[in-house]
């Protein structure tokens, strides 16, 4: 989702977290990748990667609320995430039934 502003991608990404949808899909630097893989009432499920990012099966799965979720990747001292929303709609189904899967 290429943005024309940092303000616009500021304020997209600031709405995503307020209200993560499945396929959500942010970055810090497009080194480090979050996807949202589930979302059930307030609770929310994303798999993250670092390079290389072989989702899903390089990815480690994180549960939590959606406050949660923003205090995660929240800035410490300053509004603002560490990771930025890229786009929305991705196709993550059955993501989490293969990490899960026993050997």
């Amino acid at each position: 989702m290429p943005f024309t502003t940092m303000d616009e991608a500021e304020r997209q990404t600031a709405a995503a977290f307020d209200d993560p949808q499945v396929g959500d899909r942010f970055h810090e630097m497009y080194s480090f990748w979050v996807y949202v893989v589930a979302r059930e009432g307030d609770q929310v499920t994303t798999m993250e990667s670092g390079a290389p990012c072989t989702f899903p099966d390089d990815a480690r799965v994180w549960i939590g609320t959606v406050e949660e979720l923003k205090k995660r990747f929240a800035y410490g001292t300053i509004p603002g995430y560490g990771v930025i929303l890229e786009d929305r709609g991705n196709n993550v189904g059955g993501w989490l039934d293969m990490v899960r899967r026993e050997p």
